[in-house]
């Protein structure tokens, strides 16, 4: 029976009920050593009447073996991966060495185990130590854990105090000391023959820790205990918490043989908990068979089946830390003889620790296992093998060219701060030019996702240099990534000399042709910049460009040049094609291209829908400039219609951040989203404000004519109706350039509308209506029908109603099936103004009750997709897709998904 954990106790039996009804969760129990965690991880499996459990624990040595926890955990079920689609599958043997190495990495893992626990529900999955989790195993279980609904699935881990996580930002329990009364009640229960003043010196020591109300008292010997002389033998008091029972530990430990003693080294440096390597490699140390018997009966160390496990993780650092280090490298040796061929992985970190200095045959095992590593998307587990074997490696030259694997590695792993160290070290160790450009590239990569986009830019471009002769290919993809840099940092002169040295070292291809229009679009000059842009677009629609990343660059140009249907065309085979292949990582960037594409061709809902999706993987992934960016395509979506409170608390914080790490792309829509609902609720002085702001850009680098291309006409029409038509001007001649340079008609309706608005009263009419025939030939609806309200709305006060009903009524179509709410409701007043009776011209739409998960599920549905097959497209589980559907038929007044095909979904 636990004492003084009630509360945490409720919380943990009320996941369970929930996982009994069908319903998940994840919680991660935090505190210091001997808090807690395990025991109430052991109340909850007692608890779990009616659940499958699984169960592991982080080992602190298998924390470089990428899926060593994961494998694990999921070992007791391996049969089941059968069950999963192919790819799945495929992904998760290929993690636990079961099947051909591929390079799927720890997402698409983690969508296996989401559907391998969600097969296996109901469930309890649990994880102690999970502070020790291999990287890639945590990355998987996360992201399992973030995406579990509606399985029956509860995912809890343990987790020390202290320090960052990959379980950062889940839902978090934090254990504290037990107060008073149940301290008093744990050590009366552990400890009751202690003298009275020996139980208050411990209770104080203690602080509430229950690990260390049981164990402390267990170092003290009988006279202490009776309180003949002092409660312990040196001050505790001096120490912190985890020292005074780790030091309880030791001296229990000290009591033991030699014998005995070594056997526990063994066992403590080996931690796998392989009982028959620790005999083995003991056996060799001189231990002798009655060793196990003595460490059994301490009670330090148990045994079930095969395998040894401490009392507790303050075991093993006591019994490492009192052994002297001869003795330590002693016993990684006998580990790794003990070991043999047959476990390459562990048998080389174990000669790797016993070693004393430079040793290559070491070195180039540990280099082996790192090569097993990144074919598993263990890439903390590469950089850890990496960096010990240049540690290792005599050679000078082969140690950089290990450093800079290992700097490699740790930014693929997203640790910046090890990937910059590590670069800082190889840099000093090599002028070779091949490794500088190669270092040049992470320390870019650091830069660029610590939110320094233009210093990025501006390594990359001077890392080039030095191999653009004898490596073009990679010198050119450097120099791809400092234009694409540049503009996210805003800075057209840096973008410039990036493209034109690209130019110089690849020639016109289509890429550096495309990226040379986009420095030249930056920097004011959309008449050479079209023509270039254009090139990446006709070869992508030839089918000649097959990367993802040049795929989405395509793509770009075709938003940037206003060709909305030509990037549509290449969005929506992508995101498609990231979904087949589970490019998890690329998906959030492909569904925000995607998202930004829909809102201009007047999907709202449908953009929603994949921007909501985009920020849920890219949590997910890691990819936080990425939530920003997404959030900002959200708020514009939510200015639409009219939603104040969202439009808010999505851009504010996501400008705030954008503008301290100098995103200017992301500050700048999340400031133009704030306009557009500035101006949809008749505050034209404050939406003047904001878009002139985001004209300028933020940093140094201006983003004017980018940011004026798709809002020129919010700020000509916030600068009218505010009365200070004059600050349009510049808004207006820079938009001029771009519209004629596009040849798109949407722009020329756009030009054209910002004309009538700034002309006399007897040009406005002529304008206008130049400006509705311009628009009759297709693009942005959106601007289409501004258009047609603010030309209604002209027409209006010129006493010529029936045509100005004529285009108010198309306008009000457009704005309500967009669920623009403000515009639509502009479009009924001019209506009724005009004499109009009717005050909508269109029924609410089923879909409308939907939310965008469901929309997105049920229209897979009707395209005949089973609900595994919808849950690997969306990487959600099989039973939350079935719990989406249960959800949405009601809305649509259907009973099953045979109906979903004539609905028109």
């Amino acid at each position: 029976m636990m004492v003084g954990r009630e509360a945490e106790q409720a919380v943990l039996d009320g996941l369970l009920d929930e996982a009994r009804a069908g319903r998940s969760g994840a919680l991660v129990l935090r505190g210091q050593p001997g808090i807690g965690k395990s025991a109430l991880l052991e109340y909850a499996v007692a608890r779990a009447d009616g659940l499958r459990v699984l169960r592991t624990a982080g080992i602190e040595s298998e924390a470089e073996l990428p899926f060593a926890g994961l494998h694990l955990l999921l070992g007791p079920v391996l049969d089941r991966v059968d069950v999963l689609p192919e790819r799945q599958a495929a992904a998760l043997r290929s993690a636990f060495g079961l099947g051909p190495a591929g390079q799927d990495g720890p997402l698409l893992v983690g969508l296996a185990v989401l559907s391998l626990l969600a097969d296996l529900a109901p469930l309890l999955c649990v994880v102690d130590d999970a502070q020790w989790l291999d990287q890639a195993s945590a990355e998987a279980l996360t992201f399992a854990a973030r995406r579990v609904q509606r399985e029956g699935v509860v995912l809890l881990f343990a987790v020390r105090g202290g320090g960052r996580t990959r379980l950062d930002g889940m839902r978090e329990l934090p254990l504290w000391g037990l107060d008073g009364r149940a301290s008093a009640a744990l050590i009366a229960e552990h400890a009751a023959d202690l003298a009275g003043h020996v139980r208050d010196r411990v209770l104080a020591e203690s602080e509430g820790n229950p690990l260390a109300i049981i164990e402390l008292p267990a170092a003290l010997t009988p006279e202490q205990r009776g309180g003949a002389i002092p409660p312990l033998s040196y001050n505790l008091g001096a120490l912190p918490l985890t020292d005074r029972v780790r030091r309880a530990f030791g001296a229990q430990a000290a009591r033991l043989d030699e014998g005995t003693r070594t056997l526990l080294l063994v066992a403590a440096v080996e931690e796998a908990g392989d009982l028959d390597v620790v005999l083995r490699a003991a056996g060799a140390l001189g231990a002798p068979p009655s060793a196990l018997e003595h460490a059994e009966r301490s009670g330090l160390l148990s045994f079930t089946g095969m395998a040894a496990a401490f009392k507790h993780p303050l075991v093993r650092a006591a019994v490492v830390q009192e052994a002297p280090l001869a003795r330590r490298l002693a016993a990684h040796r006998a580990l790794a003889e003990a070991l043999g061929e047959q476990h390459p992985d562990r048998r080389a970190w174990h000669l790797a620790a016993a070693a004393t200095g430079p040793d290559e045959p070491i070195a180039a095992g540990l280099a082996d296992t790192a090569e097993q590593a990144a074919a598993r998307g263990g890439y903390a587990a590469q950089t850890a093998a990496l960096e010990r074997a240049a540690e290792l490696t005599p050679d000078p030259a082969r140690q950089a060219g290990r450093l800079v694997g290992a700097a490699e590695a740790a930014l693929l792993a997203g640790d910046l701060a090890r990937a910059a160290q590590i670069a800082r070290r190889a840099g000093r160790a090599t002028v070779d030019a091949a490794l500088t450009a190669r270092l040049a590239h992470v320390r870019a990569g650091v830069e660029f996702e610590r939110g320094s986009p233009l210093a990025a830019a501006a390594i990359l471009l001077t890392g080039a240099d030095p191999i653009a002769d004898r490596r073009p290919a990679e010198a050119a993809r450097m120099l791809a990534e400092a234009v694409r840099n540049s503009y996210f940092g805003g800075d057209p002169a840096l973008a410039r000399r990036a493209a034109d040295r690209l130019l110089d070292v690849v020639g016109e291809t289509p890429g550096a042709v495309a990226l040379g229009g986009l420095a030249r679009l930056m920097a004011g000059d959309p008449a050479e910049a079209m023509p270039r842009m254009r090139v990446l677009l006709a070869e992508a629609g030839r089918g000649g460009v097959t990367g993802t990343g040049e795929r989405v660059i395509a793509g770009a140009m075709g938003m940037l040049t206003g060709d909305d249907e030509a990037a549509l065309a290449i969005y929506e085979p992508l995101v498609a094609d990231a979904r087949d292949t589970g490019q998890i990582g690329w998906l959030p960037n492909a569904l925000e291209h995607l998202a930004v594409t829909e809102m201009f061709l007047g999907r709202r809902r449908d953009a929603v829908v994949h921007a909501e999706e985009g920020v849920r993987l890219a949590e997910s992934t890691g990819q936080l400039h990425r939530v920003d960016h997404l959030r900002c395509v959200l708020a514009w979506a939510a200015a639409l219609a009219g939603d104040e409170d969202a439009c808010r608390s999505l851009a504010e914080p996501a400008i705030a951040r954008a503008r301290t790490a100098g995103i200017a792309r992301t500050a700048a829509w999340g400031s133009m989203a704030l306009a557009l609902l500035d101006l949809g609720h008749g505050r034209h002085a404050r939406a003047l404000d904001r878009l002139e702001a985001a004209s300028r850009g933020t940093g140094d680098g201006p983003l004017g004519l980018m940011n004026l291309v798709h809002f020129a006409g919010d700020q000509v029409e916030a600068a009218v109706r505010a009365g200070q038509p004059e600050r349009a001007d510049e808004a207006l001649a820079r938009f001029e350039g771009w519209s004629v340079a596009s040849e798109q008609p949407w722009a020329a309706g756009v030009l054209l509308r910002c004309r009538a608005l700034l002309t006399t009263v007897e040009d406005a009419g002529r304008y206008f209506a130049e400006a509705v025939r311009a628009h009759a030939k297709g693009g942005r609806p959106f601007e289409r029908a501004r258009t047609e309200l603010l030309y209604g709305e002209w027409l209006r006060r010129a006493q010529r109603k029936a045509e100005a009903r004529s285009l108010l009524r198309p306008a009000l179509e457009t704005f309500e099936g967009m669920g623009a709410a403000p515009w639509a409701e502009r479009a009924r007043a001019e209506l009724r103004a005009t004499g109009e009776a009717g005050t909508s011209t269109r029924d609410d739409s089923a879909l409308d009750r939907l939310t965008p998960q469901e929309l997105q599920v049920v229209r897979l549905a009707a395209q005949g997709l089973s609900n595994r097959d919808i849950a690997a497209q969306l990487f959600l589980s099989p039973r939350t897709i079935g719990h989406h559907l249960y959800r949405a038929y009601p809305k649509l007044g259907v009973s099953s998904r045979s109906e979903l095909p004539r609905l028109g979904l």
